[in-house]
């Protein structure tokens, strides 16, 4: 189907998007409740493009967690349909210490979910994975960016895009003051209005924004 051209009142991309992942998903510690793809999808559908959003975040959530529950929960919201996507975000969890002090999941036991995960969304309907943020903090924000470039190099190899976001969010006040002024893990409203802004101009974001149906 040809995308319409774009004006007042049209819309393209027609599209019903599962969010899949954590808290930072869910957007906890926003004012707004709307988190950083409750203000993505808002933003594309101002700009004419008609989504659905489906939130499916978990707070406290693993990789493991996810990667047990999240294809039932496409699958009811997606089944059938040609205009599904999915986008992944989680592991801040998973580097987080336990009472031991090591993290909650095992670097290698996080990759065997992740690549799970990615295994059967990538066959079923277009992925994009957003890697997990920082918090502010050296020692938790040390073990994220361990693993978050872990899992960059197998959605490489899985073929998926995916968005490393750990260093514009860590240069960025209003995501570490927001942290730092709220519950010490999450921003503020402000701080999700950052991370929506760095997945909305990402390039395989917008190739996602120009399917048509």
């Amino acid at each position: 189907m040809p995308v319409p051209s774009h004006r007042a009142g049209a819309y393209h991309a027609r599209m019903r998007l599962c969010f899949i992942g954590d808290s930072y998903v869910t957007g906890t510690g926003d004012e707004t409740c709307q988190g950083w793809a409750g203000r993505l999808c808002a933003r594309e559908r101002q700009a004419g493009h008609d989504l659905t959003l489906y939130n499916l975040g978990v707070r406290g959530q693993t990789s493991h967690d996810i990667a047990l529950r999240w294809q039932a929960e496409a699958q009811a919201r997606l089944h059938g349909r040609a205009d599904g996507g999915i986008i992944l975000s989680f592991g801040a969890n998973d580097a987080r210490a336990d009472a031991s002090g090591q993290p909650r999941l095992a670097l290698q036991d996080s990759l065997r979910a992740t690549e799970r995960v990615l295994r059967r969304a990538r066959a079923r309907w277009p992925t994009l994975m957003v890697g997990p943020p920082p918090v502010g903090r050296p020692g938790p924000d040390l073990r994220t960016r361990v693993l978050e470039q872990a899992m960059a190099a197998l959605c490489d190899r899985a073929g998926v895009p995916f968005l490393s976001v750990w260093a514009p969010l860590l240069d960025c006040a209003a995501w570490c003051d927001g942290i730092a002024q709220g519950d010490g893990l999450h921003p503020g409203g402000a701080g999700y209005a950052m991370l929506a802004r760095l997945v909305q101009d990402w390039p395989a974001w917008r190739n996602l924004m120009a399917t048509s149906h």
